[in-house]
C-alpha cells in the first residue's frame, strides 16, 4: 500500500511520515519548498515535488498511490497575508480533491482543525456533533455553509472581494476547505476521512510555532497570555490516529484527534505546565510566576493597532482573535471507533518539544 503524505516535512506531517514508516508502510513523502525534517530520512521514502495550488502538479505527483493523508496547510493570521491562506487551504486542497477522484484513489484522509467546529460556550466539551462554528461568537466571515461554499465558487473564478471581510483567515480558509469537502463528498462520491486536530505538541517543529510559547515560557521571557484555551495532543499521538484513521475510519466520517480530556488547558494553564515542567528539568530562567492573562477587549484593539502601525512586530490581530477563544472538544469517538490512544503525559510532550528545538530549531539554552 504507497500511501502519499502532503505537508510531509511540516510540524505535523512529518509526525505522520514518521509513524508510517515505524509501522513499515510504503511512503511517498510530498514536498514544495522544503524537503527536510529531522524525525525521519529521505533515504525511507520516496519524495515528489508538489505544488498545491498546481492542479496538474498535484495529479502528476498523485499516481500510482493507494492512499493520500493531506496535512499541507497554511497558518498565518496577519491580514497582508489572507490570500495566500485561503489559496493554499481551499484552492489547494480542492486540487487535490479533483486528483483523488480523477485517479480513482481509494481513500483520502483530510485534516482540517477543531477550529473548524467552532468555539466551547460557556466551557463545556464539545464533539463531532455538537460543534457549531455558527455561532455569534465565532469570528468567522460566514453565517452559513451556503456563504462558505459560495466564497469557495467566487475565488476559483478569480473573485477576491470577500477577502476583506475576514478578520481570521485560517478559521474561514480550514471552515470553507471543510465545507468544500463535504460537498465533494455528498456529490461526487469523493472517499474521505475528515479528522479535527488539536493543537500539537511534541517533536518535529522546524518552523517554530508551538516551540515557540514553549522555549519562551521555558526561558522565562513570556509574562503575558491571552484568556482563550484550547485542546492539547501530543504530535505522535495524533500521528498515530491519522494511520487509525486511514486504516480504521469510514468513509464520510469525521473524528477528533486531540488530547485526554485533562489537557483541554486555558493558555494560562498551559504555560504553567510549561514552567513546571522546566523547573523539573532544572532550567534555572523559567517563569517565577504565573502570566498575566489579558482581557480580550483590551488585547484585541491593541493587537488591531500594533498590527496597522508596527507590522514587523509580527502581532495580529487575527492570532488575538483566536487566542481569545475557548476550544474545548472530545476524542471519544476516535478513541471507541478506531482505538485511538492519546495516553503521553501533556508534560512529556512539552520535553519533547524543547529537546527538538534546542537541537534542530531556534531554542536558547
Amino acid at each position: 500500500m504507497k500511501i502519499g503524505i502532503t505537508g510531509a516535512y511540516g510540524f505535523l506531517g512529518a509526525n505522520v511520515v514518521a509513524e508510517c514508516l515505524r509501522q513499515n508502510r510504503e511512503v511517498v513523502a510530498f514536498s514544495s519548498k522544503t524537503a527536510l525534517n529531522p524525525l525521519f530520512d529521505n533515504s525511507q521514502v520516496e519524495v515528489r515535488k508538489l505544488d498545491i495550488l498546481d492542479s496538474s502538479s498535484v495529479q502528476a505527483a498523485c499516481k500510482g498511490l493507494d492512499a493520500v493523508i493531506h496535512v499541507a496547510g497554511a497558518v498565518d493570521f496577519l491580514a497582508s497575508r489572507r490570500r495566500r491562506v485561503w489559496d493554499v487551504n481551499v484552492l489547494g486542497s480542492a486540487n487535490l480533491y479533483e486528483a483523488v477522484l480523477k485517479l480513482g484513489i481509494p481513500k483520502l484522509v483530510d485534516t482540517s482543525s477543531i477550529t473548524v467546529l467552532g468555539p466551547s460556550p460557556d466551557g463545556m466539551l464539545m464533539d463531532e456533533a455538537t460543534g457549531n462554528p455558527y455561532q455569534r461568537l465565532n469570528p468567522i466571515m460566514f453565517t452559513d455553509t451556503a456563504e462558505a461554499l459560495a466564497a469557495v465558487k467566487a475565488s476559483m473564478q478569480g473573485d477576491y472581494g470577500f477577502i476583506a471581510k475576514s478578520r481570521l483567515m485560517y478559521f474561514d480558509s480550514k471552515l470553507a476547505a471543510t465545507e468544500l469537502s463535504r460537498q465533494y463528498a455528498i456529490q461526487r462520491g469523493l472517499p474521505v476521512v475528515r479528522i479535527f486536530p488539536g493543537t500539537a505538541v511534541g517533536p518535529g517543529d522546524l518552523h517554530y510555532s508551538i516551540s515557540q510559547l514553549v522555549d519562551s515560557v521555558w526561558q522565562g521571557k513570556l509574562g503575558l497570555t491571552y484568556p482563550g484555551g484550547t485542546a492539547f495532543m501530543d504530535s505522535r499521538d495524533f500521528a498515530c490516529g491519522v494511520v487509525l484513521a486511514m486504516d480504521k475510519g469510514k468513509i464520510g466520517d469525521e473524528y477528533i484527534l486531540a488530547g485526554k480530556p485533562e489537557d483541554n488547558l486555558a493558555y494560562v494553564d498551559f504555560m504553567a505546565l510549561i514552567a513546571e515542567t522546566a523547573r523539573c528539568e532544572g532550567a534555572l530562567t523559567t517563569q517565577k510566576r504565573p502570566p498575566l492573562v489579558l482581557f480580550a477587549s483590551l488585547a484585541r484593539p491593541a493587537s488591531w493597532m500594533l498590527e496597522k502601525l508596527a507590522p514587523g512586530l509580527g502581532v495580529s490581530y487575527g492570532m488575538s482573535l483566536s487566542a481569545c477563544i475557548k476550544h474545548r472538544f472530545s476524542s471519544a469517538k476516535a478513541i471507541r471507533e478506531l482505538g485511538y490512544a492519546p495516553d503521553t503525559m501533556l508534560a512529556d510532550s512539552i520535553k519533547a518539544c524543547r529537546d527538538f528545538s534546542l537541537r534542530y530549531g531556534s531554542g536558547e539554552r
